[in-house]
């Protein structure tokens, strides 16, 4: 497929802010990309929604790895996004010619970690910088 910063975006949200900025990122920047693109109407934000609330439940159980958390999040939200994205595919178009491209779905799940990996040190200085006590403006 191809990288997603969008993805990268959310999982990072959601691994440093919470399940309710995730969500919010989610649908944003989903509704945002979909309308960009010529995927169906919704699914790239519901894949979106789907992988922030996987990250929020994965984030109560390996929170405590800062570093490595993030990354493998994106890489496995990656999958999930790409995977839901070929299935709504499928329900309104014809079968991707030649079968399913693993390949480049591997290699886009390995692009958005590299990505998520050069981007998770100033995620987590903009979190620390902004602190918990600080709330939204909106």
């Amino acid at each position: 497929m191809h990288p997603n910063v969008v993805l990268v975006a959310v999982v990072l949200v959601t691994a440093t802010r919470g399940f309710g900025p995730g969500v919010a990122w989610a649908f944003v920047g989903g509704l945002s990309a979909n309308l960009l693109t010529r995927d169906p109407l919704g699914s790239i934000p519901l894949g979106l929604l789907v992988v922030a609330a996987l990250v929020a439940g994965g984030r109560r159980l390996f929170g405590g790895l800062v570093w490595a958390y993030p990354i493998a999040a994106v890489a496995m939200g990656s999958l999930v996004v790409d995977a839901f994205s070929l299935g709504a595919l499928h329900m309104v178009d014809a079968p991707v010619a030649g079968g399913v491209p693993v390949g480049r779905i591997l290699a886009a799940a390995l692009l958005n970690a590299v990505i998520a990996g050069i981007a998770v040190m100033p995620m987590r200085m903009l979190a620390l910088r902004a602190g918990a006590d600080e709330t939204l403006a909106w």
